[in-house]
């Protein structure tokens, strides 16, 4: 099968005669949309299967700019309001939409790329779909550790358990401390108080030990006879490098 892209502009012009776009949009049985071939055959296949084809959005050739904006095409023919709510917040489209072409273009062989023009007065997508969808559910929710912006509540879980495991297991480990030392000062008895006053520095020391994992290592520093600083260790470092200054000269010079 030969798509538009595939045949150059002078080979086209000479054929005379359009080559027909081969791909389109289709809402699959959970309501999400996507781009997938539309011949008679695929479509059939895809029919069969409980897709139904947009076809009020046009066709379209399948590039490397197309794969990058899949639902460009759609947005562009007013086809937002077609998506579920569930795949815009799984996306994270809600949290910075992309802006839309003018020029009401798809990509094929008389139109292979938007130029300037197609982005004179472009705005961004609307979701009205949205609005009333709870708040709770609207993010973006950033991540405790590294400020990362996840679309959703359980994004934002998934990327903290495997990328900061470490640190989110630190936390876990000191909230269950707080409870066991709160229970170890609730204790009452003498017995039981001095148990509970060995359970409670125990705890306080593995409290004090996790804070210390979570606080940024200090850089310990060394001063210089020029009156600048540097990393312990870095003394010839630093006096070879630019910000060594020359004493004054009633002391002895520093070699570099």
């Amino acid at each position: 099968m030969t798509l538009a892209h595939d045949v150059s502009d002078t080979l086209s012009s000479d054929v005379g005669r359009r080559i027909q776009p081969t791909f389109g949009y289709y809402r699959q049985p959970n309501g999400w949309i996507t781009i997938s071939p539309n011949t008679r055959l695929e479509r059939l296949k895809y029919v069969e299967q409980g897709w139904t084809y947009l076809d009020a959005y046009g066709a379209f050739d399948m590039t490397a700019y197309t794969a990058s904006h899949p639902l460009e095409g759609l947005f562009m023919f007013g086809g937002a309001k077609e998506m579920s709510v569930e795949q815009i917040l799984q996306t994270g489209l809600y949290i910075d939409p992309p802006l839309v072409p003018r020029c009401r273009q798809h990509l094929t062989q008389f139109h292979r790329a938007h130029r300037a023009a197609c982005w004179n007065g472009a705005v961004k997508v609307e979701f009205p779909q949205l609005a009333n969808v709870p708040a709770a559910l609207i993010g973006p929710f950033v991540c405790e550790f590294c400020k990362r912006k996840l679309p959703t509540v359980e994004a934002r879980q998934q990327h903290q358990s495997v990328v900061h495991e470490e640190q989110l297991g630190n936390i876990q480990t000191g909230g269950s401390l707080g409870k066991a030392l709160a229970d170890a000062l609730n204790k009452q008895g003498s017995t039981a108080s001095s148990t509970a006053n060995l359970e409670r520095e125990q705890l306080l020391a593995r409290i004090a030990e996790l804070e210390a994992k979570a606080q940024p290592v200090a850089t310990a520093l060394e001063t210089c006879g020029c009156g600048g600083t540097y990393k312990k260790g870095g003394t010839t470092l630093h006096r070879r490098g630019p910000r060594h200054k020359k004493w004054e000269a009633t002391q002895s010079p520093v070699k570099a």
